[in-house]
């Protein structure tokens, strides 16, 4: 057998493209050695190689050679900015041969396109440019905006490239743009005052130029979620600008504040289709962070006042696009029912209102989400729900704090048929395959009912123990709602009506002397009587089992302690053989003749 075939060389590399790269690298390391050189006659024989090898590399180009002029483009690259060396290192030096430099490969590229070589040359020596004139400058305005040319210029190269360069723009564009944005930004916020206006609009020229690069397909990859860079060059030049706003007083932190609210606000209602998408994130995001920052200003400066006017301010819009625009109101309603509400709470401080003031406005609000819901789709009500509890939760929280008792149980009073109220609503107005829905809401009414109550029990000094428990039995059965009528009775009534039933029962047997025992047995005769005539067993056997542990209770009691034991006997008993004649087991089904 003859020897296998040895496998192709896993390399796309022929060799004439190994000898030209082997070849260029001598040429270039040879040109770097002639750099130790200062004399001028050194540079002049590195920019005639690099004349040299652009013209060979024209002529590969002409003759459709792609090596041979891709290698030599490179090497004149090399070359050529070897030659712009002083003797003290690239980055330092005169900043006049780079850009000479920059406008020979622009020229080159125009006229050679296929290389990559001269449009990437003309990006690297504008940077060695840069890099070069930020030596002479100092801090401030004068470096924000050496770097924020050069971020044009990348995301220019960006725009106008092929997806090489787009991509190697890109990646070397990132730094300067993060030294731009940031320089700018601490300039406005701590700089002189003459340069903060200044650094605030580089600061938004280096954001917002993100905008347009996010029309080239191949570089809107690179920049992460569609809305990511939108929303940057929205923040930063809101940083930046609030950053020399905040110099000029609390009066201009406010009014910074309500111009973010109008430009959000304008932003959501008037842009639409592919406008909104590019634009509406940059807007929301220059807004909202000047909503932000001033009022964590305001409140870290304890301007209670102005804050207080500025979330009002800021609700406006909110509500306005609410009424107007109906597919909005799901977004716009919970902004303004949480600025509303916080500027509630931040009124206390600022003297404006008291305590049981806030908790009423709260309230109010709370009122106001469950009538909005009614005029929202299901599936979109819930952040306006969710606004209108956290106010509802604020208030009670609020006259917990401060003690006052009889405004709480008011509070919970209200709130408690209200969201009963809208909880019967859903059930009632929508189908039926609301009630999951529904059933929560039942649950957190019922439960403020029933604290609202006992907070008026305390008041009220109230000793008889049917005050603390009948109030969480009926609200254990209003908590199940429509269910009530035609779910079975033992998880619907039963919870309730045992929480009513067991206590009183107890407390007439152990505390004799007291008509107890005979209303408990009244009422229960009346409760059988329900149960029968609306056919509730829970009710029925409830009521049943109360009027006979009450009367059992009573008699063991009360009877001496012999025909006590006989009663007690005999109930257990009874209740034995009931259940064995129910539930037979061997032995209990036969007869008596037929025991031994």
């Amino acid at each position: 057998m003859g020897a296998a075939p040895p496998p192709p060389l896993p390399y796309r590399a022929r060799p004439p493209q190994l000898l030209l790269v082997v070849g260029a690298v001598l040429v270039v390391s040879a040109g770097g050695a002639a750099t130790a050189l200062t004399s001028s006659s050194a540079r002049v024989l590195l920019v005639a190689l690099a004349a040299a090898a652009a013209g060979v590399s024209a002529w590969g180009s002409s003759a459709r050679l792609r090596g041979t002029e891709e290698v030599l483009a490179a090497a004149a690259v090399c070359l050529a900015v070897l030659a712009t060396d002083p003797g003290g290192g690239l980055l330092a030096g005169p900043v006049a041969p780079p850009l000479v430099l920059t406008a020979v490969f622009l020229l080159l590229a125009g006229l050679l396109r296929r290389p990559v070589a001269w449009p990437l040359a003309a990006w690297a020596t504008l940077q060695l440019a840069a890099l070069r004139a930020l030596d002479g400058l100092g801090a401030g305005p004068d470096r924000t905006a050496a770097a924020v040319v050069v971020v044009l210029a990348g995301l220019g190269t960006c725009l106008a490239g092929r997806r090489l360069l787009a991509r190697v723009a890109l990646a070397t564009t990132a730094p300067w743009w993060v030294a731009a944005v940031t320089g700018g930004i601490a300039t406005a916020w701590e700089g002189p005052a003459a340069d903060r206006w200044a650094a605030a609009a580089l600061t938004g020229v280096a954001a917002l130029a993100l905008v347009p690069a996010r029309l080239e397909p191949d570089v809107d990859r690179l920049l992460g979620p569609p809305r990511l860079a939108p929303a940057v060059a929205g923040i930063l030049p809101g940083a930046a600008l609030f950053g020399v706003m905040s110099w000029l007083g609390p009066d201009a932190v406010m009014l910074t504040g309500y111009v973010g609210v109008l430009l959000a606000a304008a932003a959501a209602a008037l842009l639409t289709g592919w406008w909104a998408g590019l634009l509406l994130p940059l807007a929301l995001g220059a807004g909202g962070t000047l909503v932000l920052l001033s009022v964590v200003q305001l409140a870290a400066g304890a301007r209670w006042g102005e804050l207080t006017l500025l979330l009002l301010l800021t609700a406006v819009p909110s509500g306005l696009v609410a009424g107007v625009r109906s597919d909005e109101r799901a977004s716009a309603v919970p902004t303004a029912v949480g600025c509303v509400g916080v500027a509630a709470l931040v009124a206390i401080p600022a003297g404006w209102l008291p305590p049981a003031g806030a908790a009423v406005v709260l309230g109010a609000l709370y009122a106001a989400t469950l009538g909005a819901g009614v005029t929202l789709q299901p599936d979109t009500r819930r952040p306006t729900l969710v606004s209108g509890a956290l106010c509802a939760a604020a208030a009670v929280v609020l006259l917990v704090a401060v003690g006052d008792r009889g405004p709480l149980a008011v509070q919970l009073f209200v709130q408690g048929l209200l969201t009963c109220g809208w909880a019967a609503w859903v059930w009632w107005s929508g189908p039926r395959d609301q009630l999951p829905v529904a059933q929560p809401t039942w649950r957190v009414g019922s439960a403020q009912l029933v604290v609202a109550t006992w907070v008026l029990v305390g008041l009220a000094d109230a000793t008889v123990l049917e005050a603390w428990t009948l109030p969480p039995a009926v609200g254990l059965l209003l908590a199940q709602g429509p269910r009530l009528a035609d779910a079975p009775s033992w998880p619907t009534w039963g919870p309730g009506l045992l929480v009513a039933a067991v206590p009183s029962a107890v407390w007439a047997v152990v505390a004799p002397g007291s008509t107890r025992p005979v209303l408990l047995v009244t009422v229960a005769a009346a409760g059988m009587w329900l149960g029968a005539r609306l056919r509730v067993r829970a009710l029925l056997v409830v009521s049943a089992g109360t009027a006979l542990a009450v009367a059992a209770g009573v008699a063991v009691v009360e009877l001496p302690l012999p025909v006590a034991g006989a009663l007690v006997v005999g109930v257990a008993l009874l209740a034995l053989g009931a259940g064995r004649e129910r539930r037979p087991v061997d032995g209990w089904a036969r007869r008596l003749a037929d025991l031994r």
